[in-house]
């Protein structure tokens, strides 16, 4: 069956074998390159002559490829005739090498037994230490410090061949850590601890114990079997007193009822009031021999709340200033000096405000040209009438103004 091709499908058919062929070429070089074919080489040195013609003058093939043989000279290091290191060594030199190997392996053998040693004494305290004695129970292993610094006993370690050195997988800690707080002890962040000095009102654990047992007997106690040697309220002589009263304010005998009934008497104060209305100082409130004490949550900050019972202060601040009468003269004599302390204050304000006016006048005396005994004399306007009997004046000078009342 003959076919009929015209001159353009011909045309077409070459051109389409020619691009084929060129791609063809395009693989066997880029095969050749990663390769290294002698094409390539010989690629290369047409290359180089043709860069090296513009500035070096002509050589043959042999002379680029085989580039004249220079010799090396050292005092230190022997070379052959093909200019390589001359690596032979002498009797003694061989000796010497030999015995250093020997001994490397012998510091290395030493090293395996001692290992050996400590991995068998630390299973033997091991086993030795089990409470139970349990055959399987299983020993504990032990590591050396090597281990630990190769990481040899974890499987998951890493070699680094780049860096040379063992990369261990992250560091597993616990979850939490336990702590004995009755062996603990504040160093204060280092700073100076003044508590070492005991102090006077504190008590000791043993005191604490017993005063909590003593609390218990009251609280568990049973009813008395005479009635007349039992605690009685001393208002209205009832059994049934209070026990915070009782315990912590020097065994103050009163019930609730009378509690309630006198607040006068049996109410509790503040640390703030004691200051303030009874003029008491720190270290006296401080003393729990002078003024028993009770603390509670302060719901206003962060320090415990003092409360001090009313009729024990009033005891003890009426003993300090003489009376009642003398407490009164000695708040009167504080408030008048506080009186005299702010009005020292607003005079020394207002002289130092009259200082500054007067070094501004100066200063405006002297800005204008004028000497200064210059005394101003006001240039008054035309009165300006606001009412029928209120005129109004200002100065031109200074600008002040004036109204005037006529009658």
């Amino acid at each position: 069956m003959s076919t009929n091709l015209s001159d353009e499908q011909k045309k077409r058919i070459e051109e389409n074998r020619q691009k084929n062929l060129a791609r063809l070429k395009r693989n066997r070089t880029s095969k050749d390159d990663q390769n290294g074919s002698p094409n390539l080489l010989k690629r290369k040195i047409t290359k180089t002559f043709e860069t090296t013609d513009k500035t070096s003058p002509k050589r043959s093939i042999n002379q680029v490829i085989t580039p004249e043989e220079t010799s090396y000279k050292s005092k230190f290091i022997q070379f052959n005739e093909d200019n390589s290191i001359k690596r032979s060594k002498t009797q003694e030199e061989r000796n010497k090498v030999e015995q250093n190997r020997l001994r490397a392996i012998e510091i290395q053998q030493n090293k395996l037994r001692e290992k050996e040693k400590q991995s068998s004494t630390a299973t033997a305290s091991a086993a030795s230490s089990n409470i139970y004695n349990d055959p399987n129970v299983k020993p504990q292993q032990t590591t050396s410090l090597e281990d630990i610094r190769l990481n040899k006993n974890h499987s998951d370690f890493i070699f680094d061949s780049k860096k040379g050195k063992f990369q261990p997988p992250p560091i597993k800690k616990k979850d939490y850590i336990e702590f004995d707080f009755a062996t603990m002890q504040d160093s204060k962040g280092g700073f100076i601890n003044d508590e070492t000095k005991p102090r006077h009102d504190e008590e000791t654990l043993n005191e604490w114990k017993e005063k909590q047992k003593k609390l218990e007997q009251l609280k568990q106690s049973a009813p008395p079997l005479d009635i007349n040697q039992a605690p009685k309220c001393y208002e209205c002589e009832s059994l049934d007193i209070d026990l915070n009263l009782f315990t912590n304010f020097n065994k103050v005998r009163a019930c609730r009822k009378c509690i309630k009934s006198k607040p006068e008497k049996y109410s509790l104060l503040v640390k703030t009031e004691c200051k303030e209305d009874y003029l008491l100082t720190e270290p006296e409130l401080q003393d729990l021999s002078i003024l028993p004490r009770i603390e509670k949550p302060n719901p206003h900050g962060y320090s415990k709340m003092q409360l001090f019972l009313r009729f024990q202060v009033e005891e003890f601040a009426f003993k300090k200033w003489g009376s009642s009468e003398g407490l009164d003269l000695e708040w009167e004599r504080r408030e008048q000096n506080k009186l005299k302390r702010k009005e020292k204050k607003y005079q020394e304000s207002l002289q130092e405000m009259r200082k500054k006016t007067r070094a501004e006048e100066f200063t405006r005396k002297l800005r204008d040209g004028k000497s200064l005994n210059y005394k101003h004399l006001h240039d008054w306007s035309a009165p300006l009438k606001i009412d029928d009997h209120t005129i109004k004046k200002r100065c031109i000078d200074c600008g002040i103004e004036i109204e005037e009342v006529i009658i």
